[in-house]
């Protein structure tokens, strides 16, 4: 049963029904700015409440027409609709971590298979940690959902530090009484505390990606609050604090209309005094507090204004590419999006040509399709084979330069993006990579499955064509016909 109380009730009638349900194992909270109560559910939260999202996944993906999807296509359905799915629950419940590995099997499983027979087994190309980092850090920036769960969850302490008359708080408060001034204590109870104490436990997490603003000072423990340089009083000078008796006093209880206020049990040392003056030289810029309420700024954000999206960015971690990745040269190119997922995987090295899937334990012999030499490795297929060296020459030769091979995707990328910086239309020029790849690859899959080939002078055509229509999709005013887009490089 959920109970959905107005606003317009009095606190004592609040807390009463609160004490009634906690009779009953029950959880209620209420939010006067939000039309729907924050936080009410009858029983302990478990996996059981998640079964209904994850039917619903599965429903999905049974409408969809997978094998008609490309990579692409069903990256954008993960984040637009299966993702979306459980972000309202999400907000409010902490998601377990048997429900969290359900929802990324159906992800993953749909990401590299679609909805085929499970039975029938398809590779899955790159590993799933590295899948849901961001485009930046090498990924699809498929989303994290244990991070995406906690980076909702913190949304409740932002507004609990900074909602100083909300009715929902104060329930809370009265409910589980201060640790101290920004926060309630832990619950220890094992029924009807389970949403909150989910939402409790970031605390700490939440806390140190936030510094204090102090105001008028009636909020901030002085020893104890992180308020100067990230850094407890407390803890950068302990002598002074073990002889204080003001341990557990404000900023505003340690200053009087002299200045500041420091109390100690006995008097100080020689070799104490130099602690002193180091303290009020700190203590020296804020000398005049304010009238505004002590509150939280929050780092990642250079407004310090907390929003769900900062605080999942900066609880990724960082991806392990090194000497970075060039996400630009993948996701900001003007190509299809199907291209720029394949553009990813060479650059993961990936793709599954002859090699790769060797190394996945097929029996087969590799050879590359072009020259009939090499082993066909992606290095070797896109950049190195000496017969596909030829589409390179007619953009090399347009540009007049001089190039050397680089040894991978990733650096070649990085090449050829600087060589794109002192071009005057550069944007043109970052497609022709890609161009090239995906011209390359298809010509391999029809002599692979096909038995089909065309000539190196067809394969050119068909290069150039791609690069012109490319072009004229997306700077449909600049040329009418293919020797025009040429010259803009």
């Amino acid at each position: 049963m959920l109970l959905r109380l107005p606003s317009t009730l009095s606190l004592q009638s609040v807390l009463k029904i609160v004490k009634m349900a906690d009779a009953h194992g029950a959880l209620v909270l209420v939010d006067n700015n939000i039309m729907s109560p924050v936080l009410s559910h009858p029983l302990e939260v478990g996996g059981g409440i998640w079964n209904n999202i994850l039917e619903k996944c599965e429903k999905k993906l049974v409408n969809w027409k997978s094998q008609y999807l490309s990579l692409g296509g069903r990256v954008t359905l993960i984040n637009s609709v299966l993702d979306a799915l459980p972000t309202y629950m999400m907000s409010v419940f902490h998601m377990p971590a048997n429900v969290i590995d359900r929802m990324d099997a159906i992800r993953r499983n749909f990401l590299w298979q679609g909805n085929c027979d499970p039975n029938n087994h398809k590779f899955h190309l790159v590993k799933w940690d590295q899948v849901i980092l961001s485009k930046k850090e090498g990924g699809l920036g498929i989303r994290n959902l244990k991070i995406q769960n906690q980076s909702l969850l913190m949304k409740w302490l932002w507004r609990f530090a900074s909602q100083e008359q909300a009715l929902w708080k104060e329930t809370i408060k009265a409910r589980f009484g201060m640790e101290n001034l920004w926060i309630t204590n832990l619950s220890t109870q094992p029924y009807g505390a389970g949403v909150w104490r989910s939402i409790r436990n970031l605390w700490i997490k939440f806390f140190n990606k936030c510094k204090i603003k102090v105001g008028n000072g009636g909020r901030t423990l002085f020893w104890e609050d992180k308020w100067v340089d990230q850094v407890t009083l407390r803890n950068r000078f302990p002598i002074l604090f073990n002889m204080s008796l003001q341990k557990e006093a404000t900023i505003r209880e340690m200053r009087d209309n002299q200045g500041w206020d420091l109390r100690f049990r006995r008097h100080l040392n020689d070799w104490e005094v130099n602690k002193i003056v180091e303290l009020l030289n700190i203590l020296g810029q804020y000398k005049d507090l304010n009238t505004d309420e002590d509150n939280l700024s929050w780092n990642p954000d250079e407004q310090g204004r907390f929003s769900v999206g900062s605080a999942y960015r900066s609880s990724q971690r960082p991806g392990t590419h090194i000497g970075g990745w060039p996400w630009k040269m993948i996701w900001k190119v003007k190509i299809p999006l199907k291209i720029a997922c394949f553009t990813w995987l060479l650059a993961n090295q990936a793709a599954l040509t002859q090699h790769n899937l060797m190394k996945r334990g097929m029996q087969i012999c590799s050879r590359c399709w072009f020259c009939e030499c090499e082993v066909e490795t992606i290095n070797h297929l896109i950049l190195h084979c000496r017969e596909v060296a030829k589409l390179w020459q007619i953009f090399i030769n347009l540009r007049g330069i001089s190039w050397t091979m680089p040894r991978n995707i990733k650096e070649a990328l990085a090449c050829w993006n600087r060589d794109g910086n002192q071009s005057g239309h550069r944007e043109r020029w970052k497609i022709v990579p890609a161009c090239i790849w995906w011209s390359i690859w298809m010509e391999r899959n029809q002599r692979c499955f096909k038995n089909k080939s065309c000539s190196m002078q067809n394969l050119k055509l068909n290069c150039m064509a791609l690069f012109f229509f490319w072009c004229k999709h997306e700077y449909p005013q600049d040329a009418e016909d293919i020797t025009s887009i040429l010259e803009f490089l």
